[in-house]
């Protein structure tokens, strides 16, 4: 259902290289193309995964992604079973009655039994038509058999055509039932579709989030180790007198607070870790134990963002709920076309159409379309209520309803375009901060290579050089930061005009 959409959208693509053939199915949940291979080995506990992995095994184990699959599923069985009122049907009846009753002779007053046997075998095929036209054909054979009288059998054959000319007149209302249940099946398949999208999402957040805090942790590994490093050799300065042995309190608070900071970054990923873990929804009971190692590294996009504008579209076309809305919209109208024709009077015109045979035995009694003994009928039925009130009261319950989807679906588009903007706002930022923090950080690790150097010929002091080193540190967690918040800013904008699905090669397809 994407491909024409998918035309409109692919430079915008965040990651050329992940379009794969995934089909989030109403019929047959998760199907891949091919079967989805480990992009590395796991050695012991530890789990070697890229993004993309790490999508695909959340998609296929997700248990919300699970269930909400099913009701597409569920859906479609509407749409078969109001489908079916436009099923023929075929009936067929055979009756025997055996009687036996008195016989007065006229010229006598002797009785004797009079014994008598009715039969009728009746074959028809009956439909419907979306016209509001009812079809019936009809075959039978019906004999009259008795002990005095002769034998008598009568074959039939004929059609029989109602057709609604007011109420229940018209494919609009006889339809509308079996296009609002399609409707509903959409929009399940919406539903489905929002679902995969947020799963998605998580999943990317839950990654990079792994990633940053492991870097973050590395970080404030490094940080220590040049805080330790600075107190090695303040100590060994002032074994040789070079330092006042005061300095070295200042040395040691901060190599006290980087180690707080280091529990800290720790706690953080394990955090970040059990969420990912969680996300991926494992069937080991190990997998709390496992270490995930994201392979993919954060990087900018080239040509990632057009114009706010082209955006706006993209989500008035793609975002499932906005998407959802225009669909309640639409069966809305479906029950307008109903509850106004249940205003009508019922007004029906019918001709029915036969042949008959006559005949002593039941072999020669088949109904025969040759036959020059015809029948024709015709007529009008024709209802009309004394009151419609209860039908005037649904009709107007659906127009009130019309008038409330309008404005419901006109503040829904305000909002996404609010949303789409904001979002894209936010990645303008961070893409921006991205940069900013990428010279702060050379300046800064210059800056702390100055003051190192003076340390070293004793032209500066302790407490100059750690808070350049934690000026440096700063800069670096400040670095990885943007990186990643750009790289979720885009999801979130993504996820904001709902093509998210789309621009990682995923479909809703039934």
């Amino acid at each position: 259902m994407f491909e024409k959409k998918n035309k409109n959208i692919k430079k915008y693509i965040l990651y050329p290289g992940f379009i794969v053939a995934i089909l989030l199915s109403a019929n047959n949940g998760f199907l891949f193309a091919q079967e989805v291979q480990p992009t590395d080995s796991a050695s012991g506990d530890t789990l070697f995964i890229n993004l993309q992995d790490a999508i695909l095994t959340a998609l296929e184990r997700n248990s919300a992604l699970n269930i909400e699959r099913l009701n597409p599923k569920i859906a479609h069985t509407y749409v078969r079973e109001e489908g079916a009122a436009f099923d023929p049907e075929l009936s067929f009846t055979g009756t025997i009655t055996e009687t036996k009753t008195p016989q007065t002779s006229d010229t006598t007053s002797d009785s004797s039994p009079l014994e008598s046997q009715d039969v009728l075998y009746d074959v028809a095929l009956s439909g419907q038509l979306p016209t509001g036209t009812d079809i019936e054909l009809s075959a039978n054979i019906a004999g009259d058999i008795s002990s005095i009288y002769t034998d008598q059998y009568t074959g039939n054959i004929g059609i029989t055509v109602t057709q609604s000319l007011l109420k229940g007149f018209g494919v609009g209302y006889n339809l509308a039932r079996l296009r609002k249940a399609k409707v509903d099946h959409e929009i399940s398949r919406l539903e489905l579709k929002a679902v995969g999208e947020a799963v998605v999402a998580s999943v990317e957040r839950a990654y990079w989030n792994v990633f940053l805090s492991k870097n973050e942790m590395d970080i404030q590994q490094q940080s220590l180790e040049l805080a330790e490093k600075q107190l090695g050799e303040s100590v060994e300065r002032v074994s040789v007198g070079k330092l006042a042995e005061i300095e070295l309190a200042a040395v040691h608070a901060e190599v006290a607070t980087r180690k707080e900071a280091m529990i800290d970054a720790q706690s953080g990923y394990e955090q970040a870790r059990l969420d990912f873990l969680y996300i991926l929804n494992p069937s080991e009971k190990s997998a709390w134990n496992v270490i995930p190692v994201p392979l993919d590294q954060p990087f900018i996009p080239k040509d990632t963002l057009d114009t706010i504008e082209n955006h706006e579209k993209l989500a008035m076309e793609y975002r499932a709920d906005l998407q959802q809305a225009n669909l309640y919209m639409k069966k809305n109208k479906l029950d307008l076309k109903r509850t106004r024709n249940g205003l009508l009077p019922q007004l029906d015109v019918f001709i029915s159409l036969g042949r008959t045979t006559y005949s002593g035995s039941f072999s020669e009694a088949i109904p025969d379309l040759s036959s020059e003994y015809s029948e024709v009928s015709g007529g009008v039925v024709f209802e009309l209520p004394l009151t419609l009130r209860q039908a005037r009261a649904e009709h107007d319950r659906t127009k009130y309803t019309r008038d409330q989807l309008e404005l419901a679906v006109g503040n829904m588009e305000r909002l996404v375009q609010r949303d789409v903007r904001s979002a894209y706002t936010e990645v303008l930022r961070s893409r921006q901060q991205i940069e900013a923090t990428q010279v702060t950080a050379d300046l800064e690790e210059a800056k702390l290579n100055a003051e190192l150097e003076k340390f070293r010929v004793g032209k500066s002091t302790n407490f100059l050089v750690l808070q350049a080193q934690r000026d440096f540190i700063a800069a670096q967690l400040s670095q990885a930061r943007a990186k990643v918040a750009y790289l979720n800013a885009l999801v979130n904008l993504y996820l904001m005009e709902g093509t998210l699905l789309d621009r990682r090669g995923i479909s809703v397809n039934d």
